[in-house]
């Protein structure tokens, strides 16, 4: 029985470091979702995240351009890995409850 709680310490640690792992690449990515607004006959891309408990939109670029892709991208590889977090909070928590009646 002590083989078990070995490999559920083993894979305790894995998921710890990697959750750090995660939240570190999380820092590089921008915070909020993409939103698009039409003004004319045109539309343009905003970001829109939360800022002291008030929406806030920061101008991308016009839909289709090179800076509206890659932020499209980036808020994207956010997305992926906020779900990878969560999974892995998951796990961590089945694991961890796994541990508690240790040895």
């Amino acid at each position: 029985m002590a083989l078990v709680f070995d490999v559920l310490e083993e894979e305790k640690h894995r998921l710890v470091s990697l959750r750090a792992k995660y939240e570190q690449q999380l820092q590089a990515f921008p915070k909020g979702t993409i939103s698009r607004k039409k003004r004319g006959n045109r539309e343009y891309l905003y970001l829109a995240h939360r800022r002291s408990g008030k929406v806030k939109f920061e101008y991308v670029g016009p839909v289709g351009s090179e800076v509206a892709q890659e932020a499209e991208l980036q808020v994207q590889r956010r997305k992926d890995l906020e779900q990878k977090l969560s999974q892995v909070e998951e796990n961590l928590a089945d694991v961890e409850r796994g541990l508690r009646g240790k040895r």
